[in-house]
């Protein structure tokens, strides 16, 4: 995945991707109620970690489609690639806020793709 848009676009992404993510891991956590094999709790928690970490970011210039708002390994990997590019991003940033919202923005991004996965059954990705 080519993450290399100028800051605004990054954060854009970013933040419509985690937009995504809390439609998805709300979806997933309902179905979490019907079948066993997902994980209610993390999915949930991964709606807790998109959110916290789209405060840190703007909002998105755009409503995100949810037509494709299903939660899989490729979402959780879109938020790993994510997280990396945040973190480089506030490595080159010099204002000292600008620093600490997009590291935070990633931190939680990494917290969503790891809750994420934890959520969804062995066969697609979930750790144990």
């Amino acid at each position: 995945m080519n993450l290399s848009p100028g800051r605004q676009d990054l954060e854009q992404v970013a933040a419509s991707t985690l937009e995504r993510t809390v439609v998805a891991a709300h979806a997933l956590a309902e179905l979490a109620v019907r079948d066993e094999r997902y994980d209610q709790a993390a999915a949930l928690a991964a709606a807790s970690y998109a959110t916290e970490a789209s405060m840190y970011l703007p909002l998105p210039e755009a409503v995100p489609d949810h037509g494709d708002s299903g939660a899989d390994l490729t979402l959780v990997d879109r938020l790993s690639d994510l997280a990396d590019a945040l973190d480089e991003l506030g490595q080159r940033s010099s204002d000292l806020r600008q620093i600490r919202d997009r590291h935070m923005a990633a931190l939680h991004t990494r917290d969503a793709a790891i809750a994420l996965r934890n959520a969804l059954p062995v066969e697609q990705g979930a750790a144990g």
